[in-house]
């Protein structure tokens, strides 16, 4: 059931949005305490084989990057792939906490330095709420 709401959220989000962004991911995630969740970006062809990043704090300039495609895929309870067949890299973060909650970046590093990246706000709550929102 799991599988099917997702590649139903995945048809809305790409017909709601054409590809005319380099990247794009969910506005908004909300979670429950505890539980992981797993964040696709997802990307244009032609950076099928750049280092992709994800990164927390409200400003990507002072972004801290806490996982990236070109290092250990894995740090603490967050981890990234890339599945260039599909054009998505994904980001699952394991058992979420309050702490958690704040503003994280989908990142793809562009002729080693320059960023294109999305942006999305992640709640972590207390209550037995899973959200996303595409807008």
């Amino acid at each position: 059931m799991a599988s099917v709401l997702f590649l139903l959220l995945l048809l809305e989000f790409f017909t709601r949005f054409p590809g005319n962004n380099c990247v794009r991911t969910f506005k908004g995630i909300t979670v429950q305490r505890g539980r992981s969740v797993t964040i696709p970006c997802f990307y244009e062809e032609k950076y099928k084989h750049h280092v992709k990043y994800w990164c927390r704090e409200y400003s990507w300039l002072s972004c801290s990057i806490m996982v990236r495609t070109d290092s250990a895929q894995s740090k603490g309870e967050v981890s990234i792939t890339d599945d260039w067949d599909q054009l998505v890299f994904t980001v699952t973060m394991r058992n979420l906490q309050m702490k958690d909650t704040g503003w994280y970046w989908c990142g793809v590093e562009i002729d080693g330095g320059a960023v294109y990246s999305e942006h999305l706000y992640f709640t972590v709550t207390s209550g037995k709420l899973f959200y996303c929102s595409l807008f």
